[in-house]
């Protein structure tokens, strides 16, 4: 069972996402991008897919994670981030629901120190990587540490990840022209209406 605050996220957060509009106003700075966030009822209460493709690969993921919303004794979501051992064995799996059941907790791997923090405010829901967190990425064969925020209001979520360099804490990656700006295209919040109950 899930407590009424995290339900209350999750069925907001869950469903897919396109920042079609941005990518055709500015393609040199945006690539068309999908996010997909879908319920695992067959995990830990609070357990959810999320699956990033390009509009060109629609079926190849870049990013395959799974996230798991808890509430903390101070109110806020904490979302713990885990990727899995062999995600090519599960692309797809938001458009496929016999491939998302047979996610089971043996193909996951729990990404220490990249877990998040979500809070509820007057706009919506706000999230950021968790204080103190020291995420490393690895990109373009340097070490670089994840700086990465959301802000999740209606219809739309906005989502902002750089990398920056662990000593001169100098911008290695990410996005240039600030955070890239995402429609829901569909609300999979009925996925969530018999899970965890």
């Amino acid at each position: 069972m899930i407590n009424p605050n995290v339900r209350r996220f999750l069925n907001l957060l869950c469903g897919e996402y396109s920042n079609q509009q941005q990518a055709f106003d500015n393609p040199p700075f945006y690539a068309h991008i999908f996010l997909r966030y879908r319920p695992l009822p067959q995990l830990t209460p609070g357990s959810i897919l999320l699956e990033q493709t390009y509009a060109v690969a629609p079926d190849t993921p870049y990013r395959l994670r799974m996230i798991r919303a808890e509430e903390q004794p101070s109110g806020a979501i904490k979302l713990w981030n885990h990727t899995f051992r062999d995600p090519s064995r599960f692309a797809g799996a938001t458009f496929h629901p016999d491939l998302r059941q047979s996610i089971q907790a043996t193909d996951l791997i729990n990404l220490e120190q990249c877990h998040y923090q979500v809070l509820e405010q007057e706009d919506g829901y706000h999230g950021a990587m968790e204080p103190g967190c020291q995420c490393i990425v690895r990109r373009n064969g340097k070490d670089t540490v994840l700086v990465s925020s959301f802000h999740l209001q209606g219809e739309s979520l906005q989502t902002l990840d750089r990398g920056h360099d662990p000593i001169t804490n100098e911008r290695c990656w990410g996005s240039v022209a600030g955070p890239f700006r995402f429609q829901r295209t569909q609300s999979w919040s009925a996925d969530l209406a018999s899970a965890w109950m």
